[in-house]
């Protein structure tokens, strides 16, 4: 082995993390404040219980009218572990591996778990945003509907700081016209530049992300109803599908639908918001053949309570309208508050008393926890070299607080 090994191990490990925290967009833009917990001695195991700030509904009068306290929580499971790794032989080391070849080695693997990590959070928040504004199929080529997702966060009472729209270049190309005077570079707040910033618009940091994920809005014929009064909960059961037609929510998209006389309130007061329909995502795979089938919702309809989140049950017969025309494809941006989601990533163990080189390094900006392990195969004489990433991810308020925003 060439003897600057060493050295060159930590400075390749350094350059490694810039590559990653550079190239994954999506971690800068959405908190990690649970990470704290898996960076304890004590184990929590894989998953922890996010607690949901308590709500209360309070009363009027004079008499003494207590109420229960109910506590809602959310969980968050360390689901993903993303591996990078390759080897190269000792003549490969002597002959032809100076810093420039080692980096460039290491570069696609780097770009390749960026790039992973980047897909795989914004394809979660696909899933399990229930919010949108925008025709699924249709790119907007005016500033109208991202003025229309400033005012969808706001009616949800998302905070107004810490907003950001990520959207492809196919969005960028679109509305670069009409926001030529607004998408100006500005000053960057923070200790580095966000690569792929595009400028500010609306109380919102625009980002430009070619991962962001297209879906296909799911297939139904016939004018779904809800089937059955007082329903509540995750579960809808409707009918009036034609039969046979149905096939919602597949391939990691998720369908939007809105519901008859069921309305968005203000999360604070519970006051109806007039003529803005309650939006629900379809969070489980439908395939029906016989026009009746019960849709899994995200978020769950509460129509009383603390955590009353609707004006109320939908009645039976109400028309369910889904978001888009049947079968077609779309893209879609997110428009994101910072509260909106959480992710951590673990530390893994120091494996140096197996007779490895190891180091795990952590990027104070975005969070990104990668271990690296270097080992020399004396049977082969080749150097193996190993990346791992393990983290996960959780709604924290994405009921309220993200829009996915159609194109």
């Amino acid at each position: 082995m060439a003897g600057n090994f060493e050295v060159v191990r930590k400075e390749v490990s350094g350059e490694i993390l810039r590559m990653l925290g550079n190239n994954a967009v999506c971690p800068r833009l959405i908190k990690r404040d649970f990470n704290k917990y898996w960076d304890e001695n004590r184990k929590i195991g894989s998953s922890l219980d996010i607690r949901r700030p308590l709500r209360v509904i309070g009363a009027d009068g004079q008499a003494f009218q207590p109420e229960g306290l109910v506590r809602v929580t959310v969980p968050m499971t360390i689901a993903y572990w993303n591996q990078e790794s390759f080897l190269y032989n000792d003549t490969e080391e002597a002959m032809f591996l100076d810093e420039d070849k080692r980096r460039a080695y290491l570069k696609p693997h780097v770009l390749n778990l960026a790039n992973k990590v980047d897909r795989y959070m914004l394809q979660f928040m696909q899933s399990v945003t229930p919010n949108f504004v925008g025709t699924p199929g249709t790119v907007p080529t005016t500033l109208d509907t991202y003025n229309s997702a400033q005012t969808k966060l706001n009616q949800l009472l998302a905070m107004g700081s810490d907003r950001s729209i990520v959207y492809n270049s196919a969005y960028n190309q679109q509305i670069v016209k009409a926001g030529q005077t607004l998408f100006n570079p500005g000053q960057i707040i923070g200790k580095q530049y966000l690569e792929g910033k595009v400028g500010r618009y609306a109380e919102f940091d625009i980002f430009i992300d070619e991962q962001v994920p297209s879906g296909t809005v799911g297939t139904y014929l016939g004018s779904g109803q809800v089937n059955g009064a007082n329903q509540s909960g995750t579960a809808l059961i409707t009918n009036n599908w034609t039969s046979g037609s149905l096939a919602l929510s597949q391939n990691a998209y998720s369908d939007r639908i809105t519901i008859a006389g069921v309305y968005e309130i203000n999360g604070q007061s519970r006051l109806t918001l007039p003529g803005v329909l309650k939006q629900f995502a379809v969070v489980a795979p439908i395939t029906d053949t016989t026009g009746a089938a019960t849709f899994t919702l995200f978020p769950a309809l509460i129509p009383s309570g603390p955590y009353q989140n609707c004006s109320g049950s939908p009645a039976t017969g109400a028309a369910i309208t889904i978001a888009g025309a049947t079968g077609v494809s779309c893209q879609t941006a997110f428009a994101v508050q910072q509260e909106a989601f959480t992710w951590a990533s673990i530390p893994l163990q120091n494996v140096e008393e197996y007779g490895a080189k190891c180091e795990t390094i952590t990027d104070p900006e975005t969070g990104l926890s990668i271990r690296i392990i270097w080992q020399w195969d004396s049977r082969l004489g080749e150097v193996t070299v190993r990346m791992d990433f393990v983290w996960g991810m959780a709604q924290t308020y994405a009921d309220y607080a993200a829009a996915v925003i159609y194109g």
